[in-house]
């Protein structure tokens, strides 16, 4: 969904004779701020083969975003823990048990794989953020979080000092209204996100 020009005519609404490059790009502005507070656009990549001789593993991202926080790691439907860069151990060929991220895309496994993993290869579930560059949101979230990303972009516009369109007290108004959303996103993510409990019921004799 090219969110921008489906929100486009109700922000121009809200900030009259306000350019629409400048909507466009609070607009653009707005979706990033709220995926970054909200964590709500989850994300749990293909299976990213794991060569063996090479520790470093490439994750690939929907376009134009950037992550944010790395739910879980799992190789041959195995968890991985997750530690930090400077307690990697010394390139020891064994089995991976831990990551490290080394940059946003880039995780480098805690020991050198001796065998490959294809088909079982590693999975990552994180949350993203689009960038002021990214025009497409999954239909789904769009729909889902479209009154949040507009009350944030109409929030930037009436904020803005010296401006026909400037309205500091609905401005506020505006943002407690993408707050709003911006909570009620979080926790609709991490429901879905949480792991399934399953119970077991023993029979009895």
């Amino acid at each position: 969904m090219h969110y921008v020009d489906e929100l486009l005519p109700e922000a121009l609404i809200a900030a009259p004779g306000c350019p629409e490059t400048v909507v466009e790009r609070m607009l653009r502005v707005a979706a990033t701020d709220f995926y970054r507070a909200s964590l709500a656009w989850r994300v749990t990549t293909e299976v990213v083969p794991v060569i063996a001789g090479r520790r470093d593993v490439e994750l690939e991202l929907p376009a134009d975003t950037t992550p944010l926080r790395l739910y879980w790691v799992r190789l041959d439907d195995a968890p991985l823990d997750a530690i930090s860069e400077r307690n990697l151990p010394p390139a020891r060929e064994g089995t991976p048990t831990g990551y490290a991220k080394l940059t946003d895309h880039t995780l480098r496994l805690d020991r050198v794989p001796q065998v490959n993993y294809r088909r079982n290869g590693l999975v990552a579930h994180l949350a993203v953020t689009p960038t002021v560059q990214c025009d497409d949101l999954p239909d789904e979230l769009f729909y889902a979080h479209r009154d949040g990303i507009l009350s944030g972009g109409v929030a930037r516009l009436m904020a803005m000092p010296n401006v026909l369109w400037s309205n500091p007290a609905l401005a506020q108004a505006h943002y407690a209204l993408m707050a709003d959303h911006v909570t009620r996103a979080r926790r609709e993510a991490d429901a879905l996100s949480a792991p399934v409990v399953r119970k077991v019921r023993y029979g009895g004799l």
